[in-house]
């Protein structure tokens, strides 16, 4: 279960690379030029904040693994939350969001299927450390 949860850990970081092209691959400079610039800044801040807390679960699973793993009550609560997360992220990939204006090439639509096998990877993960 520890190596799991480390390679869950390792995970969310790839998903962070991932995401880092994600405002060139959507051109967010010319699609967010229409909105106000406090709504435009707000969709930054949202965005930084996300990437915060990924980071704070891939270092809170790196440093506390063990924890995680034996299944300690606060370990458990906080697989808990990041189950939550990721299965809420899972279910906006399959149920809200329509990327198909966006997957222009074989590149693109290989990236969004194996995030979303990563998302269901993490849900699996901390869903199992969870229980």
């Amino acid at each position: 279960m520890k190596l799991l949860l480390q390679l869950a850990a390792a995970v969310q970081l790839l998903i962070l690379i991932a995401s880092a092209l994600t405002p060139r691959v959507l051109d967010w400079r010319k699609n967010l030029a229409v909105l106000h610039p406090f709504l435009r800044k707000l969709f930054w801040v949202y965005g930084v904040f996300i990437v915060m807390v990924i980071i704070a679960f891939a270092t809170l699973t790196f440093r506390h693994a063990d924890a995680m793993a034996a299944r300690e009550p606060v370990a458990r609560s906080l697989c808990a939350f990041i189950t939550i997360f990721w299965g809420a992220r899972l279910f906006v990939q399959g149920a809200i969001f329509d990327p198909r204006p966006f997957l222009t090439n074989w590149i693109y639509q290989i990236g969004y299927h194996a995030l979303t096998v990563l998302f269901a990877f993490l849900v699996l993960v901390y869903g199992k450390a969870a229980l």
